[in-house]
């Protein structure tokens, strides 16, 4: 016989503020006179196991760790309160930001007087585009993972399904981000090393303001330093629309259960009570509470990242159309197709992120 089962829950986080200002600190959403928390229920004879988010994405948050997109919250064993906050991953990750902002300032001198409209002039503005969205993006995850609004999220307790789910999503997507990645780091190489110049631009102000008798190994610097902007670039929308997912997992069971609960036109099943409901919306505000937490932190970079692929998806549309005569070599070509394609689906992973979370969000409500 099918029971309502109700799940002991996670702790979540709220903000408790201390001497030292606003921090992050586990604590129980829901508590009754008893004070036992119930934060969802499962239509089923046994309560499924549950793990962390965090297992579940470890596939992205492993490759985001590598280049300081994301490192762990510092641990109270840790030691005193100066390790805790400064450990080798910290020191790493501001190091990188630092190195993002001055490399999207450098950017800035690929400008000269002599330029016009033009596609010399267009391929500088997606340089400069890109390397300030590689440089938010940084910034962005950098402030979630130090201020404990990202661990908000992922040191939360899921159903073992939802787990599976998001390990399938991670894996998927991690494959397919290091694929992008290293297939346009290779365009950007064959541009820098064997087209005679028409990409050092990337250099500036080498080569544009000052110029360089043999400068190999400034673009195999600049080269190298493309990993890293495409990894910030393509790891941060990977993982935003993963946590997307992850959500609308969350809505869709939900929503599942309080079918379960309704025999038809809206009306509840003999025995079910308001306290069985208000529970569905206990556990629908705790996600909530955690898009609420991820949106805090990520719109930025969400934000930043939806113009940025708007404006060069245009600008690479229109120099295909109207300037590929201008191109004679195959592999600068392709590289131009393949990148305005990586952007549309870039394009269209950011707005189907938001989309369907914001459905399944209105979908329970309406049901509600």
């Amino acid at each position: 016989m099918t029971t309502v089962s109700l799940i002991v829950p996670p702790r979540t986080w709220t903000d408790k503020v201390e001497e030292d200002g606003k921090k992050f600190e586990p604590e129980s959403l829901f508590v009754n006179n008893n004070e036992t928390t119930f934060v969802g229920i499962l239509i089923d004879d046994e309560v499924e196991p549950r793990r962390k988010m965090t297992e579940g994405l470890q596939p992205l948050l492993t490759s985001m760790k590598i280049f300081g997109l994301y490192f762990d919250p510092p641990s109270k064993d840790a030691g005193d309160e100066k390790s805790r906050k400064w450990n080798a991953y910290r020191i790493y990750a501001v190091t990188v930001v630092i190195l993002s902002w001055i490399n999207a300032v450098r950017i800035f001198s690929v400008f000269t007087r002599e330029d016009s409209f033009g596609l010399a002039l267009f391929n500088k503005l997606l340089a400069v585009s890109f390397f300030v969205q590689c440089a938010v993006s940084q910034t962005t995850f950098f402030a979630a993972s130090y201020s404990g609004r990202l661990a908000v999220v992922l040191e939360q307790i899921l159903d073992d399904p939802c787990v599976r789910h998001a390990r399938k999503f991670s894996v998927a997507y991690a494959a397919l981000a290091w694929g992008i990645i290293m297939t346009v780091l290779t365009f950007y190489t064959y541009g820098l090393l064997f087209t005679d110049g028409s990409s050092d631009y990337y250099l500036a102000p080498l080569q544009i303001h000052v110029a360089m008798p043999n400068p190999l190994i400034s673009r195999l610097i600049a080269s190298g330093s493309f990993l890293h902007m495409l990894s910030a670039y393509t790891f941060s929308q990977a993982t935003t629309f993963v946590l997307a997912m992850v959500f609308s997992h969350q809505f869709r069971k939900v929503s599942e259960t309080l079918e379960r609960f309704l025999v038809s036109d809206g009306k509840r099943r003999a025995g079910l009570g308001e306290s069985d409901i208000e529970m569905l919306r206990q556990q629908h505000q705790q996600i909530s509470m955690n898009i609420s937490h991820v949106d805090d932190c990520l719109m930025f970079a969400n934000a930043s990242a939806f113009c940025c692929q708007v404006f060069t998806l245009v600008i690479l549309l229109y120099s295909l159309i109207f300037y590929h005569s201008l191109v004679a070599d195959a592999v600068v070509i392709t590289g131009y197709l393949f990148k305005m394609l990586a952007v549309s689906f870039g394009l269209v992973l950011t707005a189907a992120g938001g989309i369907t979370v914001h459905h399944y969000v209105s979908v329970f409500t309406h049901n509600t």
